[in-house]
């Protein structure tokens, strides 16, 4: 005689299709409260996983490792609870114990080409190069159409300084934007046509690459170029723009299109073709001699940037605490902060120090500009006014990660795209201190300009 399902089993069952339903809907806090009632009746693996992934879309993350956990300790031995939890320490830069969950993912499905791709870039992270590479080209083999694996190829290429073929594998990122018009290749001709350059990326990247407009525009063509409003003062000295757009505002007709991080590949770039000026851009007259006024003194002038936008995601190796920073700073200069935000934890050390600070002051960075033009030293890291003091022609000093970006290169302390930068980088990862003696050594020993 068939024996009829316990009611117990009923509910389970019951509960669990229920709260399924109506996570597939990303109905999820309902379906979150249905997984919980489950588990209050009993130990259900899945159950655990599902909401696992609820907190981790939440960016509850401890929630979120604490279901995986149960998940697994239930045995469910799948290598998408392995991956989720890998994700979730590698944000918390908890490198090793990331790429042990990575492995063990592959070691399940060794087909898992993101799984390879993520090794990649904790390795890449690590600086440990040739093995990044390596899981790069195993996930590209598995998936062609992986454009992480793809992109972060590349970026290991440019830092290794292969700019020929990191740029053309750089082509492979998801175009960022979408038109009907053609895109310039560097190889049609441009003669007697309009093109519309965009700014794809960070201010930084603005900064560096806008080098290449006036070479676009001795091609014979009228040249638009949009670009975000902060910079657009900024940019509008620029030689060879026929039309200034603020990003976000209607276009005027074009003939075809470029992004600006695709010229380098457009004009087929090589570390020794890099158009490499002493400055190509200069600030506005009017507003130096405005700060000339504010900043007047003896003393050499030293401006300072310690920290970028919290949302980068590489901010927690590239900024320093500013109080680990004060220490490094000798007496007999007067130091300027070029930030025109301070994080909340730097608040304190900065009231306590002898930098001044301009805030809203600097509206744009039309008056960064400036006042980088009235330093005798500028010290930044890795942002925006690092690549905007030395393409004024200032001496400047860029304090490096262990890890730092492609276009920094490896193991020199030059650029090929700046002639006035100087680079101090770690010897290990988050080791400041050697940096940080390095700078201390150069104030010692600095001799005004």
């Amino acid at each position: 005689m068939k024996q009829h399902p316990k009611p117990h089993n009923d509910e389970i069952d019951a509960l669990w299709e229920q709260a399924l339903n109506l996570h597939k809907r990303s109905h999820d806090d309902e379906a979150q409260k249905l997984y919980e009632k489950l588990l209050t009746i009993q130990p259900h693996a899945h159950a655990y996983y599902n909401l696992g992934t609820i907190f981790q879309k939440q960016e509850k993350l401890e929630e979120a490792i604490e279901m995986y956990e149960e998940a697994i300790a239930l045995q469910l031995n799948h290598p998408n609870v392995y991956y989720n939890l890998g994700v979730i320490f590698k944000t918390q830069n908890r490198f090793e114990d990331a790429a042990t969950l990575y492995e063990k993912v592959i070691a399940l499905s060794p087909d898992h080409a993101n799984a390879y791709t993520n090794l990649g870039n904790i390795r890449k992270e690590q600086n440990r190069l040739e093995d990044a590479m390596a899981f790069y080209e195993k996930a590209i083999a598995l998936n062609p159409n992986n454009t992480n694996a793809h992109l972060n190829k590349s970026l290991i290429l440019l830092a290794k300084g292969d700019l020929l073929e990191g740029f053309a594998l750089y082509e492979k990122r998801r175009p960022a934007r979408a038109f009907l018009k053609p895109t310039w290749n560097g190889v049609d001709s441009l003669v007697g046509k309009t093109l519309l350059i965009y700014s794809e990326q960070g201010f930084g990247d603005t900064i560096q690459f806008c080098r290449y407009i006036e070479m676009v525009a001795k091609l014979g063509c009228m040249v638009i170029f949009e670009v975000a409003k902060p910079l657009l003062p900024l940019m509008r000295q620029l030689r060879g723009v026929s039309c200034f757009v603020e990003k976000g505002e209607a276009l005027p007709p074009f003939d075809v299109h470029c992004s600006l991080l695709s010229l380098p590949f457009a004009f087929q770039t090589t570390l020794e073709s890099i158009p490499s000026k002493e400055n190509y851009l200069t600030a506005d007259p009017q507003k130096v001699a405005d700060w000339q006024k504010l900043l007047s003194g003896t003393k050499p002038k030293v401006g300072l940037v310690w920290s970028g936008s919290e949302t980068n995601k590489g901010d927690a190796y590239r900024s320093i605490f500013l109080e680990t920073l004060l220490a490094s700073l000798p007496k007999g200069f007067e130091y300027i902060c070029l930030q025109k935000e301070v994080r909340q934890s730097d608040h304190t050390a900065l009231e306590n120090s002898p930098i001044r600070f301009f805030g809203e002051a600097l509206h744009d960075f039309s008056d960064t500009a400036a006042v980088c033009s009235l330093m005798d030293l500028v010290v930044s890291v890795d942002t925006s006014v690092a690549h905007l003091s030395a393409a004024l022609g200032k001496k400047t000093l860029v304090l490096l990660p262990f890890a730092p970006d492609w276009r920094w290169l490896l193991e020199r302390n030059d650029s090929p795209w700046y002639p006035t930068i100087q680079l101090l980088r770690q010897d290990t990862m988050d080791d400041w201190q050697s940096v940080l003696h390095q700078l201390n050594q150069i104030f010692l020993n600095f001799e005004r300009q």
